[in-house]
């Protein structure tokens, strides 16, 4: 099987097992949650963003990774501060769980679109996600600023 361009990510991709869950007939991944999201963060904490998805694990290689504006995060300008993390597993089919940690959240990040790939020869599931500042947006009082 010759996998696309795109799925020649050199980060580690974790296939979870879950019981329960069902799985599209036709074997293409799903993304678990609404596929459009916005969150909210605050300027200068670390924020987690994360991606289920179920998966035909018969046959399949099935891959999970995420975009930032379009680009893998390690190829990115901010590639230092925003990278892939996060593995874990359940039992029984296949739930795919790939978290992408944004160290300290920037303007630039609210500008920006993060996407979730789920992917296998089957087909393709993207989740959109962007950001948001928090209703207790940081205010200058004094000469300093304040949550």
């Amino acid at each position: 099987m010759e996998l696309p361009p795109v799925v020649t990510v050199s980060t580690v991709l974790c296939l979870l097992t879950a019981a329960g869950f069902p799985v599209s007939e036709a074997g293409s991944p799903e993304i678990i949650g609404p596929i459009q999201v916005r969150r909210t963060c605050r300027l200068g904490k670390p924020l987690v963003l994360h991606c289920d998805a179920l998966s035909d694990g018969e046959e399949e290689l099935t891959l999970v990774y995420w975009l930032v504006n379009g680009t893998f995060p390690e190829e990115t300008s901010s590639s230092g501060r925003i990278k892939e993390v996060t593995e874990s597993s359940l039992e029984e089919g296949t739930v795919i769980h790939r978290s992408l940690l944004l160290k300290n959240v920037v303007p630039e990040d609210l500008r920006s679109i993060f996407t979730c790939v789920v992917t296998n020869t089957m087909g393709m599931s993207r989740k959109h996600v962007r950001l948001s500042l928090t209703s207790g947006r940081c205010r200058k009082r004094n000469g300093r600023t304040r949550p």
